[in-house]
This record gives structure tokens, C-alpha cells and sequence, in this order.
């Protein structure tokens, strides 16, 4: 939903000013997930925004639920018939983050990524990109699923950073309290490496959690499995994540993902463990170890004895660590295992 659009919609009609209040509570506050039910409108204004554009800028194609019901991914369809693909999930009883997206396809090609597979046609509109929470809250109203959706991580398909603007935008957007009125602390922005955003990023966002897809410690293998490694290798990500750190003392994140005999040896953790250590305090930083789940590319998952290992040598260097959740495997939902048909 573009507010501004409303209220030029909303000025044309020569509308009181104060419904424009009235329909923004009616979507963010109450979940409307249309016009026509937004009561407290006079039927011929619900009628005439109606006609000027529907609420939401995507359309929901498919919406697959995983066996144990604590994930749901949704085909989306863009209003140029362009589709991407978004996540709810259910990490706790209580609480649901989503998994949302902000481009069509990726063009930074990691190799272990299904995004990657489809190519790059386009970046998401800040609209775009805040209508998919836009899209799992109405959803949640819809099916009655308990608890409060009140998480979102730019960890769909697509690099953040790739399209800065559009995301920052949409940022300000979610972060707004008139509208969804999520915050700062709890939406994580991930990016492959792209070293002058980060920068940027650190400045414009102190307080929104910053992700890094690290995958490789060493500049040989990161270079084959994060392409964008070439143009920002290590050292230069390194020197950008310890001036963030400096400047907005926030935890950074570290994703990993276990690519059995690539990078999940004894040696690849010895690198990895140097390589935090040199970034600063330890209890800012901490490494979230990911299964890998099987995409149609070469790479394969190591097993889950294996990432224990992985995890437990971290964790004896005072590294602080986690082996993430896995939901949505079972619906391809995953982390890299989104994807969607790209119209070129």
C-alpha cells in the first residue's frame, strides 16, 4: 500500500482529511485487506479508491504451509506479472518473523543459492517490498494463526544492498508508527558483502540489525561460492564491518552455510575463528552456522554431526554460534531455496 498515493487519491476526491486516518488504522492497525471492508468509510469513497488501484500491490499465486506448520511461503504476483517468492515463520509459540524480498532474481550468482538461478530482471518498489508483511499479517487474520507478527528480515530473494534506495525507503516505511510500526531492533538486513553500502547502512540505520553472508573465510573459496568477493574481498569487508562496529556498537551477524568438504573442515573453522576475532569484540559478533539445503546446483550438506563439530570448535574459541532452525525445507522455503519464474 503506498500511503501517499491514498491520500492523492484521497485529496481528488475531496475527502476530509480525517479519513485518511481512518483507513490507515483500518489497515495497519486493524489488518483491512480491502477497501470494502474498511466500515467506516462512506461506501462511495471505499467504491472510488477501489477503483483507483487495489490495496495491495501483489497478489498472492500459490501459498504452500510446511508439515509442522510453523512455515508458510506465498508466490507473490507483481503488478507486471513479475513474481517472487516470501516466508512466515514461526520460531516460537509466540512469535513470527518474515522473510521477505526485494528483488527479482539476484545478480551477485552465490553458487549454493537458488535465487541465483533464475537471473536478475528487477529491484521491488519500496511498496513492493513492505506489502509482503503487508500480505502475511492480512493472512494471519485471515486463518486465525495466534501470536504477533512483529519480525521481518530482507533475506528473500534478492541483495538489499543492490538496491539501496528502495530498501531504506521501505525501511522508513516499516519503521513508521503510523503505519507498520515495527522496530528498529527487530528487522535484520542481510547483504552477500557490498562493502560501500554497509557504510552507509551503518549511518542511515544504527539500530536495525545488520546480517553479512560470510560462507568463507579465506579469499579463494569465497570467491567461488560469493562471487561479489572479488570486487570486496575479505580484508575490504573486514576494515567496513569494524568501522560499523565502532560507530553503532549493534551485533553484527554472521551467516554461514555448511557445504559438506568445502567449507565446513576443521581448517575452514580455524580461518573462520581468526577471521572473527579480527573484526572486534566478541560479543558483538555472532556466527549463525546454516544446513544447507539442497538447491539444483553441485554443493552438497554436510551432516548434522558434522555442523555440531563445526559448532562446538566456535564455540570453544569464545566465538558465540548457533546452528540455525531449519523451517521450510519440506515446502522449499528454506534459506537459499527461493525462487520464482522471471519474465525477461
Amino acid at each position: 500500500m503506498n500511503i501517499q498515493r491514498v491520500s492523492d487519491t484521497l485529496g481528488r476526491l475531496k475527502a476530509p482529511a480525517f479519513r485518511l486516518e481512518q483507513l490507515r488504522r483500518a489497515v495497519f492497525r486493524e489488518t483491512s485487506a480491502s477497501y470494502e471492508e474498511i466500515s467506516v468509510l462512506p461506501v462511495s469513497l471505499r467504491q472510488a479508491l477501489g477503483q483507483a488501484g487495489p490495496l495491495l500491490s501483489v497478489s498472492a499465486q500459490a501459498v504452500l504451509v510446511s508439515g509442522t506448520q510453523r512455515a508458510h511461503k506465498a508466490s507473490l504476483k507483481l503488478c507486471d506479472g513479475q513474481e517472487v517468492e516470501t516466508v512466515l515463520l514461526r520460531p516460537s509459540p509466540t512469535r513470527w518473523t518474515t522473510c521477505i524480498s526485494c528483488q527479482v532474481g539476484c545478480a551477485i550468482g552465490c553458487t549454493f543459492c537458488a535465487t541465483g538461478l533464475m537471473g536478475f530482471s528487477r529491484h521491488l518498489t519500496p511498496e513492493e517490498i513492505t506489502d509482503q508483511v503487508l500480505f502475511w499479517r492480512q493472512y494471519m487474520k485471515q486463518r486465525g494463526l495466534e501470536g504477533r507478527l512483529d519480525n521481518v528480515v530482507y533475506m528473500g530473494m534478492g541483495e538489499p544492498f543492490a538496491c539501496y534506495d528502495n530498501v531504506s525507503e521501505s525501511l522508513k516505511i516499516l519503521m513508521d508508527q503510523r503505519q507498520f510500526a515495527v522496530g528498529a531492533r527487530h528487522i535484520s538486513v542481510s547483504t552477500s558483502g557490498l562493502v560501500p553500502q554497509i557504510e552507509r547502512f551503518g549511518k542511515d540505520f544504527p539500530q536495525v540489525n545488520l546480517a553479512v553472508s560470510l560462507h568463507a573465510a579465506d579469499d579463494e573459496l569465497r570467491d567461488r561460492l560469493v562471487p561479489i568477493n572479488r570486487a570486496y574481498p575479505l580484508a575490504r569487508l573486514g576494515k567496513a564491518l569494524r568501522t560499523y562496529l565502532r560507530s553503532s556498537s549493534r551485533k553484527v551477524f554472521l551467516e554461514y552455510v555448511l557445504l559438506r568438504g568445502e567449507n565446513d573442515r576443521p581448517e575452514d573453522a580455524e580461518r573462520l575463528i581468526q577471521y572473527v576475532k579480527s573484526l572486534g569484540p566478541l560479543e558483538l559478533l555472532h556466527v549463525n552456522l546454516i544446513l544447507f539445503n539442497q538447491t539444483e546446483t553441485r554443493h552438497g550438506a554436510c551432516s548434522e554431526e558434522s555442523a555440531r563439530v563445526f559448532h562446538k570448535r566456535l564455540r570453544n574459541a569464545d566465538i558465540r554460534a548457533t546452528v540455525r532452525q531449519n523451517l521450510g525445507r519440506d515446502i522449499q522455503g528454506a534459506c537459499g531455496q527461493l525462487i520464482a519464474q522471471a519474465k525477461h
